[in-house]
């Protein structure tokens, strides 16, 4: 975990631009934006970004979490009334049931199994009653599919539905979502409005499961 963290404290200056401002960091946040309007309708809700990075969906949640020192320092001069601090997401130091939603985007995908049910126990403590968590994670159909090699922890764990259904018996899934079953960042832009709408038909059909990344909605029961 130090590892990453440290990455991420070197590369938060330019983490934004760099990642979310080509065509494909666009289309993935642009996609992910819609999910969460979607999902999020309750403005009376207490809500976590976890880990919040340099601020992207800090518009969404009232608190932020980050385990880099300088994407909290960021993201605290994004959003200086939000109540923003470093914490590790297996000791968040919040009270027990006292947030209604977690969100947590590109986080689980750097780590493992083990670690992943770890920080799930810890959500499952400080979410309320039928609290939940939203989160991302490649698709492991998908990466199987095109016989994708894992080379290190950036980004290289994924899961299938029945692998979340079993992260913790304590939460089951609502619903979930697909994103980027057409490779949209490689097809030249004159035809790429049409692909965007194929994208989101099959992402989002009985395929979905073989999208790039899903999104899930997890309930605690």
């Amino acid at each position: 975990m130090d590892e990453i963290v440290g990455f991420y404290d070197e590369l938060a200056a330019t983490y934004e631009s760099d990642r979310f401002e080509n065509s494909y960091g666009k289309f993935i946040d642009e996609q992910e934006r819609k999910i969460l309007h979607r999902l999020l309708t309750h403005s009376e809700e207490r809500i976590l970004d976890m880990p919040c990075g340099s601020g992207r969906f800090l518009n969404f949640a009232q608190i932020g979490i980050d385990g880099s020192k300088e994407m909290v320092r960021i993201s605290s001069a994004k959003f200086p009334n939000k109540h923003i601090f470093q914490a590790d997401a297996e000791n968040t130091g919040l009270e027990d049931h006292s947030i209604d939603t977690i969100i947590s985007f590109h986080f689980f995908m750097h780590l493992d199994e083990v670690k992943v049910k770890r920080i799930l126990q810890e959500c499952e403590r400080i979410l309320k009653p039928k609290g939940r968590i939203i989160f991302d994670i490649p698709s492991a159909k998908r990466r199987k599919l095109i016989q994708y090699k894992r080379t290190n922890w950036h980004g290289g764990f994924s899961l299938n539905n029945e692998a979340v259904r079993e992260l913790n018996p304590n939460f089951e899934i609502r619903q979930n979502f697909g994103i980027l079953f057409v490779p949209i960042h490689r097809i030249p832009k004159r035809i790429r409005p049409l692909f965007r709408t194929i994208d989101r038909i099959l992402s989002n059909s009985f395929l979905k499961e073989y999208s790039s990344y899903q999104i899930f909605e997890l309930v605690k029961k």
